[in-house]
């Protein structure tokens, strides 16, 4: 099968446009002469296939949120849904979400729906906005929906920048060292035993084990970039599999300090989502099947799929919550209240606004405990180095 993008005028001469997916081009023209369109152009779609150099990922949270922002406005304003993706295909900086907005246009110009339309590019959207998509545009409230998931985005593109500058300054003082400790190896530390040969004095054995070290590195590079593969092979497959995905879950749950904060990312993410999800008019059962879809955990998403199945039996959300020990009494009992006086999706605001000002202070409690620590490990490892250096200088003192 074949896609050909047309062009074409109605029996009342209005301008169409659309995509086909038929055998040739034969059959194109003739279909749509049967629906008594006049072709007036039509050209086989070249899909270009992702590259092995082009991402995979999803649409990046700050590109939905420009996206389901503008997107909510121009249909509020009157605009038609082809008219509003045409202006967002223009307006979008993400190439991969430009290509895949025209393609939808052509798709709902032809006559499909919009949300059949996104399920053709579940690699770009996540499932989240594919299906509160589909129950706006089944309620007639898609403008209110894409409002909603422009504040769900904007928050969740809020809460990686707070890790991503956690990370940052450690990261930074790690390369800056990391430098350092390659200059020392490899221009001071030869200069300065030149230097002292040249003087007769012999370099300590410390110095020694350290420059035969960094010449076997420096001759056997491939060894050792071929030790650190395999390592990072045997790893990645080991914690593919069932039970080394489950343990290593676990350990990003239950870690000092570490722990903590991922635990409050994924409950803020879990409040965030299933507020949103309720909101717009999906069932509990359909909100929980999305989360899971969404939280890569695997101990979590054992822990909801539980959940929903005691869901569909009667019960409410909070019981097998509760059963759990993964989740925060609070977050239980505050579920449980929401669920007694029929405000669960107000509650569940509060609780991801809550969840949000413990991720900020975990992450400045975490800031300020690694810092001190990479400070001390780098510190150990330049005071080895210097120790290196400094003990022909010593030994040449007392020969002297």
């Amino acid at each position: 099968m074949k896609k050909f993008v047309y062009k074409a005028k109605s029996r009342h001469g209005q301008p169409m446009q659309g995509v086909l997916e038929v055998e040739n081009r034969d059959i194109a023209v003739a279909k749509l002469r049967e629906q008594g369109f006049l072709v007036t152009s039509i050209r086989e779609s070249i899909n270009q296939e992702i590259t092995l150099f082009q991402s995979r990922a999803p649409v990046k949270a700050k590109h939905l949120a420009v996206l389901c922002r503008q997107f909510s406005i121009e249909l509020q304003t009157g605009l038609s849904l082809v008219q509003s993706l045409e202006l967002l295909e223009e307006q979008s900086a993400d190439k991969r979400l430009q290509k895949a907005l025209g393609q939808i246009r052509l798709d709902v110009a032809s006559g499909s729906s919009f949300t059949k339309s996104l399920d053709k590019h579940k690699d770009l959207f996540p499932h989240v906005f594919i299906h509160l998509v589909e129950a706006g545009e089944v309620a007639g409230a898609l403008p209110e929906v894409l409002e909603r998931l422009a504040i769900y985005y904007e928050r969740e593109d809020e809460l990686r920048k707070k890790i991503s500058e956690a990370l940052m300054y450690p990261g930074i003082i790690t390369a800056v060292a990391g430098l350092m400790v390659l200059i020392l190896l490899f221009f001071v530390l030869p200069m300065l035993i030149r230097n002292f040969s040249g003087f007769g004095v012999e370099p300590p054995r410390l110095t020694q084990i350290i420059l035969a070290g960094r010449d076997w590195m420096a001759t056997h590079w491939y060894i050792v970039l071929f030790a650190i593969g395999v390592v990072v092979f045997s790893v990645k497959t080991y914690v593919n599999t069932i039970g080394g995905k489950k343990q290593w879950h676990s350990f990003t749950l239950n870690v000092p300090v570490l722990g903590n904060l991922n635990k409050m990312v994924v409950f803020s993410r879990f409040c965030r989502t299933m507020a949103l999800l309720l909101r717009s008019g999906l069932s509990m059962v359909q909100s929980l099947e999305i989360i899971e879809r969404l939280i890569n955990n695997v101990i979590v998403n054992d822990a909801l799929q539980t959940a929903r199945l005691e869901v569909q039996r009667g019960q409410n959300l909070s019981t097998p919550m509760r059963a759990k020990k993964l989740f925060p009494t609070m977050l239980v009992q505050m579920v449980s209240v929401g669920e007694e006086t029929g405000n669960l999706e107000k509650t569940l605001v509060q609780l991801s606004d809550f969840y949000d000002r413990e991720v900020n202070y975990a992450v400045a409690s975490f800031t300020k405990i690694l810092e001190p620590i990479v400070m001390l490990i780098l510190a150990v490892v330049v005071l080895f180095i210097l120790i290196s250096v400094y003990l022909p200088m010593m030994q040449m003192v007392t020969q002297l």
